[in-house]
């Protein structure tokens, strides 16, 4: 009889009890690496509008942006003084160096309370056109999401952390959008999209 034969025969259940856990950590481990071989990358640009939190000392303005007509607008209302109001603050998800850039919109200096809302177009994004769906036509769309760390091995010993991260999520692949300090955690600084820049190049649609 070979001798690792009889062993494995008469150690069959330690030996499961072994190599299953390694079985399902190698399928967890090629189940979130398959996606990043298979998916391609973002093909569009990103902007988000990013919820920036209350601050006494601006002016009592609120903010907010809007697709339309392929064009993105920013609303400014004159709000009462002491009042809480959110205001959002534009940014750019590069998809190709996969970085994050403020789109800069000056406020009204002159818009006062009583004054109706007033619309303009974002000047930083003149001429370029924005699609306003939730998904990109290379079927990107931006999630909020919980990741866990710091992985299988912490959280089989409990030593977990959870952490708020906004990201690009496509068919299983997941790419993080690193915004801003004080906008990276999503319960405090909440983050929406607004649109995807059709590339300069493709003339359109």
């Amino acid at each position: 009889m070979t001798p690792g034969r009889g062993f494995l025969r008469d150690n069959v259940f330690l030996v499961a009890a072994v190599s299953l856990p390694l079985v399902v950590v190698a399928f967890f481990l090629a189940a979130s690496a398959i996606p990043r071989w298979l998916v391609s990358p973002p093909s569009y640009d990103l902007l988000i509008r990013a919820t920036e939190a209350y601050n006494q000392t601006k002016p009592p303005v609120a903010v907010d942006f809007a697709v339309r007509n392929g064009q993105v607008e920013v609303t400014f209302r004159a709000l009462a003084a002491n009042t809480y109001a959110l205001r959002s603050r534009l940014f750019l998800f590069d998809h190709t160096a996969l970085s994050v850039r403020e789109i800069p919109v000056e406020l009204p200096d002159n818009l006062v309370e009583g004054d109706p809302p007033r619309t303009i177009a974002v000047a930083a994004l003149t001429g370029r056109e924005v699609l306003a769906e939730a998904k990109a036509p290379d079927g990107y769309e931006l999630q909020s999401r919980n990741q866990r760390g710091p992985g299988i091995v912490g959280e089989v010993f409990g030593r977990n952390r959870y952490d708020a991260e906004a990201s690009l999520v496509n068919r299983g692949r997941v790419i993080p959008i690193v915004l801003p300090m004080p906008f990276q955690n999503i319960y405090s600084s909440p983050v929406y999209s607004v649109g995807w820049l059709v590339p300069e190049s493709s003339g359109g649609r």
